[in-house]
């Protein structure tokens, strides 16, 4: 009888380790998408964006480009009149040169600070989404365990060859509502905590 009983438990030890982990998915890149946050980092971006054509280079530029466009027009205005005074076109045709050429280097001048600053840009971008994505998945974490589940799966994100990371999830629960909601009342507090595994960035859709 002893023996049974030792045989039965070990069977049950057997099936209780065997027994499938419970999983749920949460769709990151909608809930990075409906994070509050997203919206203000995404309007600050533009800002900054917006801010480097508003640059005195560019201004002056544009004005050059402008007054260019107007002696062109002269320029040629006199090219198809007949009689025209050849002095006076010669005058407007050595400004148009002058102009150009300080066009093409105001151009170029400013082609330099805007790729300086669209670098700092993305660099923010990335430095914003980042902080984001490891609020959520501290959030996951927490959700996850706080609702005993074993492992919880990105649904939307892809693998490094483009395919879908859950490729097929059979009942699997998701979290994203869930995880969405507790992001939108209160910020995940990640001071002191250990730092949350790579999360693949949300892919547009």
């Amino acid at each position: 009888m002893s023996r049974l009983i030792v045989i039965f438990l070990a069977l049950t030890t057997f099936g209780a380790m065997a027994s499938p982990p419970k999983i749920a998915i949460v769709r990151i890149q909608d809930v990075y998408r409906l994070l509050p946050s997203t919206k203000a980092d995404q309007a600050a971006i533009e800002a900054m964006r917006a801010e480097i054509l508003k640059d005195s280079r560019a201004e002056q530029w544009r004005k050059l480009i402008s007054e260019l466009q107007a002696l062109h027009a002269e320029i040629q205005r006199q090219n198809d009149t007949a009689g025209a005074d050849t002095t006076q076109r010669d005058k407007l045709t050595r400004e148009y040169e002058i102009k150009r050429s300080s066009a093409q280097s105001l151009q170029q001048d400013f082609e330099a600070f805007r790729t300086e600053k669209t670098a700092e840009i993305n660099r923010k971008m990335v430095e914003k989404m980042r902080a984001s994505l490891d609020r959520i998945a501290a959030a996951a974490q927490k959700l996850g365990v706080d609702k005993g589940f074993d492992w919880v799966l990105d649904s939307s994100g892809s693998t490094n060859t483009g395919l879908p990371f859950v490729l097929y999830a059979k009942d699997a629960k998701d979290l994203t509502d869930d995880l969405t909601a507790a992001l939108s009342e209160a910020p995940v507090n990640t001071a002191g905590a250990k730092p949350a595994p790579p999360v693949a960035p949300p892919h547009k859709p």
